[in-house]
């Protein structure tokens, strides 16, 4: 996990980057997305807004076989507090992103236009694709059709119609081990915030990784039975 994926959502056509994470080296999880969330949003930016950036990040332990490490933490500023939100969720998605190496994931910007879009990102890199089909669609029909498209090696992060309507209560749904998108992100509106960047799904595929290795096996496996 030594790099952060920018994803630019607008105006103009999404792009995306990576770069080094050494800025946030040390932190993991609400750590991560509270650290970006304080140091990169005007604090008197309107949530909904281009200014605000919507921040995830697994633990610092995610990825390995290190018992209770898969929470993923979603950070923004909130909608419904108005202060810097971490809203966190089980799930597969945590372990996946720690397995692909990324610390973070940071969307920014916002569309110009209401274009919905999916994200998909695997060990061979990211793709942002529009997709209008999967407007109104709930997280469980959403998710359907991403295995469809994209098989069942996957996880999700996706939002429902709440999450679209920029509701300041919706959350991020993410998939558990059976593929359902049961684990929610539900604290200060996340998911208002995710509709607003125009993302309604980001899918990750972990195919051909591996899991993070301890850098002392032993001292791991000891810490591990605690």
């Amino acid at each position: 996990m030594d790099k952060i994926l920018r994803i630019s959502m607008g105006p103009g056509t999404p792009a995306f980057k990576t770069e080094s994470r050494d800025k946030y080296a040390g932190l993991g999880g609400r750590g991560l997305t509270s650290a970006i969330v304080a140091g990169e949003v005007p604090p008197l930016c309107h949530p909904l807004s281009a200014d605000n950036k919507l921040v995830f990040a697994p633990g610092l332990l995610s990825g390995s076989l290190a018992a209770m490490s898969g929470r993923l933490s979603v950070g923004c500023k909130s909608p419904l507090t108005g202060g810097i939100k971490e809203a966190n969720a089980g799930g597969m998605p945590s372990q996946v992103m720690a397995r692909l190496g990324y610390a973070g994931i940071v969307l920014e910007g916002k569309p110009d236009d209401d274009t919905l879009y999916k994200i998909f990102i695997n060990k061979d890199g990211v793709t942002v694709t529009p997709d209008n089909s999967l407007k109104g669609l709930g997280n469980y029909d959403l998710v359907e059709k991403m295995k469809q498209e994209f098989g069942e090696s996957i996880c999700c992060m996706s939002i429902g119609q709440a999450g679209e309507m920029k509701l300041a209560s919706a959350s991020v749904a993410c998939t558990d081990m059976e593929l359902r998108p049961s684990r929610h992100a539900g604290r200060g509106g996340v998911g208002a915030v995710m509709g607003a960047k125009g993302v309604k799904v980001i899918v990750m595929d972990d195919t051909g990784t591996e899991m993070r290795p301890p850098k002392d096996p032993e001292k791991f496996r000891a810490a591990n039975k605690i």
